[in-house]
């Protein structure tokens, strides 16, 4: 499974902040703090480790926000599911129509319906199922395609497509100039 790439970062700033602020690391400097005889000179050591462990809970607040955030993200709410499960099954019925074809289908709808289910879905998403994942970025890619095959042809587009048609016409010549790959290509074809 692939995972989040900003999680991953998050989880390399948690490591480095959990390394560099152990309790044996922290201890260890208290204890060096104390072995100094001026008293000024351990106060603005102590300063310094409060200071720092300050900055580090900050920073830790931070990359909770930021987990939170990710995964907020990933999970639909209650509305947006209620407005899913309330829309695609009436839509997909709607869709389906009377026609005597649809009959199978509308069998097979039956049997997807309790899928299309909040208390399902919920399940999944609490199982860690991706939804917005899974579905939306493979349906935003598909109407992407679909999109893309409909804008005009441009000039590079024309260009790759001469070249194709030329590397192939050349392949045809050198088949042609094989006699027995000429044969075997008849005979593929059907032709004699």
């Amino acid at each position: 499974m692939e995972m989040n790439p900003e999680l991953i970062q998050l989880s390399t700033q948690l490591a480095k902040i959990i390394g560099t602020s152990s309790v044996q690391v922290v201890t260890d400097k208290i204890k060096v703090a104390k072995g100094k005889k001026n008293s000024d000179e351990i106060i603005n050591t102590l300063e310094e480790i409060i200071s720092q462990l300050i900055s580090e809970k900050n920073e830790l607040i931070q990359i909770a926000q930021a987990y939170d955030q990710t995964l907020i993200a990933q999970k639909m709410t209650d509305e947006e599911i209620e407005y899913i499960t309330g829309s695609i099954v009436p839509l997909i019925d709607q869709m389906l129509g009377a026609d005597e074809n649809s009959e199978k289908l509308r069998q097979q709808m039956d049997v997807l319906k309790p899928l299309l289910s909040k208390e399902t879905i919920n399940i999944m998403q609490l199982l860690g199922f991706n939804f917005k994942r899974a579905i939306g970025e493979p349906l935003t890619e598909l109407v992407r395609e679909l999109i893309n095959s409909k804008k005009p042809i441009t000039p590079e587009d024309n260009y790759d497509l001469l070249l194709v048609r030329e590397q192939k016409e050349l392949e045809y010549i050198k088949l042609a100039q094989n006699e027995e790959a000429f044969k075997n290509l008849k005979e593929l074809y059907g032709r004699n």
